[in-house]
Protein backbone atom coordinates (compact mmCIF):
# COMPACT_ATOMS: atom_id res chain seq x y z
CA UNK A 1 0.00 0.00 0.00
CA UNK A 2 1.27 3.88 -1.17
CA UNK A 3 2.01 6.50 1.27
CA UNK A 4 -1.14 8.48 1.24
CA UNK A 5 -1.40 12.15 0.87
CA UNK A 6 -3.44 14.79 2.42
CA UNK A 7 -2.63 18.46 1.51
CA UNK A 8 -4.33 21.61 2.40
CA UNK A 9 -3.08 25.18 0.62
CA UNK A 10 -0.49 25.56 3.39
CA UNK A 11 -0.05 21.98 4.82
CA UNK A 12 0.76 18.49 3.83
CA UNK A 13 1.00 15.20 5.86
CA UNK A 14 1.65 11.93 4.08
CA UNK A 15 0.41 9.04 6.03
CA UNK A 16 1.28 5.01 5.80
CA UNK A 17 -1.62 2.54 6.90
CA UNK A 18 0.45 -0.16 6.54
CA UNK A 19 2.86 0.57 9.12
CA UNK A 20 0.53 1.70 12.04
CA UNK A 21 -1.13 4.57 10.13
CA UNK A 22 1.80 6.40 10.79
CA UNK A 23 2.78 9.99 10.16
CA UNK A 24 6.02 9.52 7.83
CA UNK A 25 5.79 13.58 6.90
CA UNK A 26 4.25 16.98 7.78
CA UNK A 27 5.29 19.55 5.75
CA UNK A 28 4.20 22.95 5.20
CA UNK A 29 4.15 25.28 2.55
CA UNK A 30 6.16 28.93 3.37
CA UNK A 31 6.74 30.78 -0.07
CA UNK A 32 6.96 28.40 -2.42
CA UNK A 33 8.94 25.87 -0.65
CA UNK A 34 7.57 22.62 1.80
CA UNK A 35 9.58 22.86 4.76
CA UNK A 36 9.09 20.03 7.30
CA UNK A 37 7.35 20.16 10.65
CA UNK A 38 8.04 17.12 11.82
CA UNK A 39 11.23 15.15 11.43
CA UNK A 40 11.32 13.54 7.76
CA UNK A 41 11.10 9.86 7.72
CA UNK A 42 13.96 8.52 5.26
CA UNK A 43 12.92 6.76 2.08
CA UNK A 44 14.37 3.39 3.54
CA UNK A 45 12.54 3.35 6.87
CA UNK A 46 9.47 3.26 4.91
CA UNK A 47 10.15 0.71 2.66
CA UNK A 48 11.42 -1.50 5.98
CA UNK A 49 8.24 -0.19 7.58
CA UNK A 50 10.71 0.55 10.54
CA UNK A 51 8.26 2.97 12.38
CA UNK A 52 10.16 4.11 15.06
CA UNK A 53 12.44 6.09 12.28
CA UNK A 54 8.42 7.29 11.23
CA UNK A 55 7.70 11.15 11.90
CA UNK A 56 4.91 10.34 14.16
CA UNK A 57 3.19 6.81 15.08
CA UNK A 58 0.66 5.71 17.54
CA UNK A 59 0.64 4.24 20.68
CA UNK A 60 -2.39 1.73 22.17
CA UNK A 61 -3.65 0.47 24.01
CA UNK A 62 -1.25 1.55 25.98
CA UNK A 63 1.45 4.25 25.88
CA UNK A 64 5.14 4.06 26.40
CA UNK A 65 6.88 1.60 29.02
CA UNK A 66 4.92 -1.11 30.96
CA UNK A 67 7.65 -2.84 33.89
CA UNK A 68 9.20 -6.11 32.89
CA UNK A 69 6.19 -6.52 30.50
CA UNK A 70 4.08 -7.54 32.85
CA UNK A 71 0.77 -5.92 34.97
CA UNK A 72 -1.56 -6.45 37.74
CA UNK A 73 -5.53 -5.93 36.57
CA UNK A 74 -8.05 -7.09 38.91
CA UNK A 75 -6.15 -8.92 40.91
CA UNK A 76 -4.51 -11.11 38.47
CA UNK A 77 -1.08 -10.74 36.54
CA UNK A 78 -0.77 -10.75 32.96
CA UNK A 79 2.12 -10.57 30.88
CA UNK A 80 3.18 -9.50 27.98
CA UNK A 81 6.27 -10.03 25.23
CA UNK A 82 8.81 -7.48 26.19
CA UNK A 83 10.67 -5.61 22.99
CA UNK A 84 12.95 -3.87 24.27
CA UNK A 85 16.28 -5.13 26.03
CA UNK A 86 15.90 -3.56 29.21
CA UNK A 87 12.59 -6.24 29.50
CA UNK A 88 10.03 -3.41 29.24
CA UNK A 89 6.64 -3.70 26.89
CA UNK A 90 6.75 -0.34 24.83
CA UNK A 91 4.73 1.43 22.79
CA UNK A 92 1.37 -0.27 22.94
CA UNK A 93 0.95 -2.86 19.85
CA UNK A 94 -0.61 -1.26 17.24
CA UNK A 95 2.16 0.98 15.70
CA UNK A 96 3.40 -2.21 13.37
CA UNK A 97 0.43 -3.33 12.12
CA UNK A 98 -1.57 -2.95 9.04
CA UNK A 99 -4.60 -0.80 9.75
CA UNK A 100 -7.89 -1.01 7.25
CA UNK A 101 -8.75 2.30 5.46
CA UNK A 102 -12.40 3.03 6.20
CA UNK A 103 -12.65 6.74 4.33
CA UNK A 104 -10.18 8.70 2.53
CA UNK A 105 -10.46 12.15 0.90
CA UNK A 106 -8.37 15.08 -0.21
CA UNK A 107 -8.37 16.25 3.32
CA UNK A 108 -8.90 13.53 5.28
CA UNK A 109 -8.42 9.78 6.21
CA UNK A 110 -10.14 7.02 8.62
CA UNK A 111 -8.12 3.70 9.27
CA UNK A 112 -9.28 0.69 12.13
CA UNK A 113 -7.29 -1.99 13.34
CA UNK A 114 -9.52 -4.71 14.87
CA UNK A 115 -7.41 -7.14 17.40
CA UNK A 116 -9.23 -9.86 16.74
CA UNK A 117 -7.56 -10.34 13.34
CA UNK A 118 -3.84 -10.72 15.04
CA UNK A 119 -3.03 -13.97 16.63
CA UNK A 120 0.00 -12.83 18.11
CA UNK A 121 -1.42 -9.48 19.51
CA UNK A 122 0.68 -8.49 22.21
CA UNK A 123 -1.92 -7.44 24.80
CA UNK A 124 -4.86 -9.94 26.76
CA UNK A 125 -8.37 -8.04 25.76
CA UNK A 126 -9.52 -7.73 22.80
CA UNK A 127 -10.33 -4.47 21.56
CA UNK A 128 -10.77 -2.00 18.10
CA UNK A 129 -8.85 1.28 17.60
CA UNK A 130 -9.87 4.26 15.08
CA UNK A 131 -7.54 6.74 13.72
CA UNK A 132 -8.80 9.76 11.94
CA UNK A 133 -6.35 12.50 10.25
CA UNK A 134 -8.52 15.80 8.87
CA UNK A 135 -6.30 18.45 7.55
CA UNK A 136 -7.40 22.01 6.90
CA UNK A 137 -5.13 24.71 5.94
CA UNK A 138 -4.02 25.96 9.46
CA UNK A 139 -3.71 22.59 11.43
CA UNK A 140 -3.60 18.93 11.63
CA UNK A 141 -5.81 16.66 13.83
CA UNK A 142 -5.35 13.26 15.39
CA UNK A 143 -8.36 11.88 16.78
CA UNK A 144 -7.45 7.77 18.08
CA UNK A 145 -10.75 5.90 19.54
CA UNK A 146 -9.89 2.74 21.83
CA UNK A 147 -12.81 0.37 21.86
CA UNK A 148 -13.24 -2.49 24.29
CA UNK A 149 -14.72 -5.69 22.51
CA UNK A 150 -14.19 -8.24 24.92
CA UNK A 151 -17.02 -9.37 27.75
CA UNK A 152 -15.32 -7.56 31.12
CA UNK A 153 -13.29 -4.54 31.84
CA UNK A 154 -10.15 -3.98 30.41
CA UNK A 155 -7.74 -1.03 31.82
CA UNK A 156 -6.67 1.49 29.00
CA UNK A 157 -4.83 4.01 27.56
CA UNK A 158 -3.22 5.44 24.26
CA UNK A 159 -1.42 8.67 22.92
CA UNK A 160 0.85 9.58 19.88
CA UNK A 161 4.42 10.00 19.44
CA UNK A 162 5.45 12.82 17.25
CA UNK A 163 9.13 13.93 16.94
CA UNK A 164 9.87 17.47 15.92
CA UNK A 165 13.00 19.19 14.29
CA UNK A 166 15.32 21.03 16.72
CA UNK A 167 15.98 23.60 14.19
CA UNK A 168 13.02 24.60 11.60
CA UNK A 169 12.95 22.30 8.94
CA UNK A 170 15.03 18.93 7.93
CA UNK A 171 17.69 20.72 10.58
CA UNK A 172 19.54 23.87 11.12
CA UNK A 173 20.94 26.48 13.53
CA UNK A 174 17.79 27.29 15.38
CA UNK A 175 17.85 26.33 19.03
CA UNK A 176 13.76 25.42 19.31
CA UNK A 177 12.09 26.51 22.87
CA UNK A 178 8.85 24.76 24.08
CA UNK A 179 6.44 25.91 26.50
CA UNK A 180 4.03 23.54 28.76
CA UNK A 181 2.31 23.36 32.07
CA UNK A 182 1.83 20.28 34.17
CA UNK A 183 1.98 19.85 37.91
CA UNK A 184 4.36 17.51 38.31
CA UNK A 185 6.74 15.04 36.89
CA UNK A 186 7.57 11.04 37.23
CA UNK A 187 10.80 9.74 38.25
CA UNK A 188 11.84 7.08 35.36
CA UNK A 189 10.55 3.57 35.17
CA UNK A 190 13.56 1.22 37.03
CA UNK A 191 16.04 0.15 33.87
CA UNK A 192 15.63 3.44 31.84
CA UNK A 193 18.91 5.26 30.91
CA UNK A 194 17.46 8.74 32.36
CA UNK A 195 16.86 7.59 36.09
CA UNK A 196 19.62 10.31 37.64
CA UNK A 197 18.20 13.82 36.96
CA UNK A 198 19.39 16.59 38.66
CA UNK A 199 16.59 18.11 41.41
CA UNK A 200 14.55 15.17 41.37
CA UNK A 201 14.97 13.52 44.93
CA UNK A 202 15.36 10.15 46.11
CA UNK A 203 12.82 11.21 48.97
CA UNK A 204 10.35 11.61 46.40
CA UNK A 205 10.20 8.07 44.91
CA UNK A 206 8.21 5.42 45.36
CA UNK A 207 8.18 1.82 44.19
CA UNK A 208 8.43 1.85 40.18
CA UNK A 209 7.52 5.81 39.92
CA UNK A 210 6.50 8.58 41.43
CA UNK A 211 4.71 12.03 41.34
CA UNK A 212 6.76 15.26 42.20
CA UNK A 213 7.24 18.24 41.77
CA UNK A 214 9.40 19.65 38.52
CA UNK A 215 12.93 20.65 39.01
CA UNK A 216 13.65 23.90 38.03
CA UNK A 217 15.98 22.51 34.92
CA UNK A 218 13.03 20.50 33.28
CA UNK A 219 10.30 23.03 33.99
CA UNK A 220 8.91 24.38 30.77
CA UNK A 221 6.03 26.57 31.96
CA UNK A 222 7.41 29.84 29.95
CA UNK A 223 8.73 29.39 26.58
CA UNK A 224 12.71 27.72 27.29
CA UNK A 225 15.07 26.51 24.69
CA UNK A 226 15.16 23.06 25.31
CA UNK A 227 19.15 23.20 25.56
CA UNK A 228 21.43 19.67 25.42
CA UNK A 229 19.48 18.14 27.99
CA UNK A 230 19.21 14.24 28.27
CA UNK A 231 15.19 14.49 29.38
CA UNK A 232 13.18 10.95 28.68
CA UNK A 233 10.10 11.92 31.08
CA UNK A 234 6.22 11.79 31.81
CA UNK A 235 4.77 14.93 33.33
CA UNK A 236 1.79 14.83 34.65
CA UNK A 237 -1.28 17.71 35.32
CA UNK A 238 -0.71 18.87 32.17
CA UNK A 239 -3.28 20.81 30.63
CA UNK A 240 -3.41 19.85 27.20
CA UNK A 241 -1.51 22.68 25.60
CA UNK A 242 1.64 23.60 24.49
CA UNK A 243 3.82 25.42 22.16
CA UNK A 244 7.12 24.77 19.87
CA UNK A 245 8.75 27.83 18.98
CA UNK A 246 11.62 28.36 15.92
CA UNK A 247 12.32 31.74 16.42
CA UNK A 248 14.43 33.01 13.68
CA UNK A 249 11.85 32.04 11.39
CA UNK A 250 8.71 33.43 13.32
CA UNK A 251 7.01 30.18 13.41
CA UNK A 252 5.38 27.89 15.82
CA UNK A 253 3.21 24.93 16.31
CA UNK A 254 0.35 25.01 18.74
CA UNK A 255 -1.06 22.01 20.32
CA UNK A 256 -4.38 21.93 21.64
CA UNK A 257 -5.20 18.48 23.16
CA UNK A 258 -8.65 16.83 24.54
CA UNK A 259 -8.50 16.57 28.50
CA UNK A 260 -8.17 12.56 28.04
CA UNK A 261 -4.38 13.69 27.56
CA UNK A 262 -3.74 14.48 30.56
CA UNK A 263 -0.11 13.79 30.64
CA UNK A 264 3.15 14.55 28.07
CA UNK A 265 5.94 12.87 27.69
CA UNK A 266 9.71 15.18 26.58
CA UNK A 267 12.44 12.98 25.08
CA UNK A 268 14.97 15.25 23.69
CA UNK A 269 18.39 12.97 23.17
CA UNK A 270 21.54 14.68 23.41
CA UNK A 271 23.13 15.17 19.91
CA UNK A 272 20.22 13.91 17.57
CA UNK A 273 18.54 17.04 15.18
CA UNK A 274 14.72 16.27 16.78
CA UNK A 275 13.04 15.58 20.15
CA UNK A 276 9.73 14.16 20.53
CA UNK A 277 6.88 15.78 22.59
CA UNK A 278 4.10 13.13 23.75
CA UNK A 279 0.55 13.58 23.82
CA UNK A 280 -0.36 10.52 26.13
CA UNK A 281 -3.61 9.92 27.99
CA UNK A 282 -1.63 8.55 31.25
CA UNK A 283 1.85 7.91 32.88
CA UNK A 284 4.88 5.53 32.14
CA UNK A 285 3.79 1.68 33.57
CA UNK A 286 0.74 3.33 34.61
CA UNK A 287 -1.61 -0.32 34.67
CA UNK A 288 0.95 -0.84 37.62
CA UNK A 289 0.65 2.34 39.24
CA UNK A 290 -2.91 2.43 38.88
CA UNK A 291 -3.05 -1.23 40.40
CA UNK A 292 -0.68 0.15 43.23
CA UNK A 293 -3.33 2.93 44.20
CA UNK A 294 -1.62 5.55 42.98
CA UNK A 295 -3.76 8.16 42.09
CA UNK A 296 -4.55 10.38 38.90
CA UNK A 297 -2.67 8.21 36.53
CA UNK A 298 -4.18 8.80 33.49
CA UNK A 299 -5.32 5.06 33.27
CA UNK A 300 -9.07 4.25 32.28
CA UNK A 301 -10.79 1.05 32.85
CA UNK A 302 -13.19 0.43 30.22
CA UNK A 303 -16.28 -2.24 30.37
CA UNK A 304 -17.54 -4.20 27.60
CA UNK A 305 -18.31 -2.08 24.55
CA UNK A 306 -17.25 1.35 25.81
CA UNK A 307 -14.72 3.25 23.97
CA UNK A 308 -11.81 6.30 24.96
CA UNK A 309 -11.42 8.81 22.04
CA UNK A 310 -9.68 12.15 22.12
CA UNK A 311 -8.37 14.58 19.83
CA UNK A 312 -5.10 16.08 18.91
CA UNK A 313 -4.97 19.50 17.01
CA UNK A 314 -1.90 20.94 15.70
CA UNK A 315 -1.98 24.26 14.63
CA UNK A 316 0.91 26.14 12.31
CA UNK A 317 1.49 29.92 12.95
CA UNK A 318 1.72 31.85 10.17
CA UNK A 319 -1.05 30.08 8.90
CA UNK A 320 -3.29 30.53 11.94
Amino acid sequence: MPVVILQSDNLRVGLFPQAGAGIVSFDGKFGDQWKPLMRPTPDQAVVSQDVSQFASFNLAPWSNRILNASFNFAGQIYRLHANTPQGFAIHGDVRTRPWRVVEQTGQLLTCQLNSSEFADINFPFPFTADLRYELTNTALTMTIALTNTGDGPMPAGFGFHPYFNRGFGAGGPDEVSIKFHATGIYSPVPGMAAAKVDGLADSHRLPNSSFAPIPTSMDFSRLTSIGTQDIDHCYGGWNGRATIDYPSHDIQLHLQCDPVFSHVILYTPPGKPYFALEPVSHANDGFNLYAAGVPDTGVQVLESDKKLYGSVRILVTPFV
